[in-house]
């Protein structure tokens, strides 16, 4: 399925909606962990926050490394799996830290597109989008409110 153009609509021009004007409008905090934080912290920061879906490993300058994402965790576990087969699974196997369930960040910029954002995280099936200048996480794209958004705006 094609993801139609996003417009803003000034008059009889179409202007294509920057990321810089979108990024902070619904999702103003991220988390960040550093690589060798422990699994157990980044589950408790998706478990604090109902509605966090990502979390951004960074290096000691602040530059974006790696995503983690619910559905990393849940992947990295086998099927069927119970509670406590999670706790030992955690303590005892290859998961101990944000590092060995991290992915490659893909990235958009204050100029890039929404669109452009929205094709990405369509294409690659993620619903947040880190926002870098300089290679340094400076907040996030959050698909589903900035589609949700866009279409009561047009209401």
């Amino acid at each position: 399925m094609a993801i139609p153009p996003i417009y803003e609509i000034y008059g009889s021009r179409c202007v294509n909606i920057k990321v810089r004007y979108a990024y902070k409008k619904f999702s103003d905090k991220v988390d960040t962990v550093k690589p060798d934080t422990p699994i157990e912290e980044v589950i408790n920061i998706f478990m604090n926050s109902k509605k966090r879906r990502s979390v951004y490993v960074v290096d000691d300058s602040e530059n974006l490394i790696g995503v983690i994402t619910v559905n990393e965790i849940f992947t990295s576990l086998r099927p069927n799996i119970t509670l406590d087969e999670i706790n030992f699974f955690l303590k005892k196997d290859r998961i101990k830290t944000a590092e060995d369930v991290m992915f490659e960040p893909e990235i958009v910029t204050m100029d890039d597109d929404v669109e452009e954002a929205l094709r990405k995280a369509k294409i690659l099936g993620i619903h947040d989008i880190p926002v870098c200048r300089n290679g340094k996480l400076i907040g996030e794209l959050d698909a589903f409110e900035l589609v949700y958004g866009l279409m009561k705006s047009k209401k």
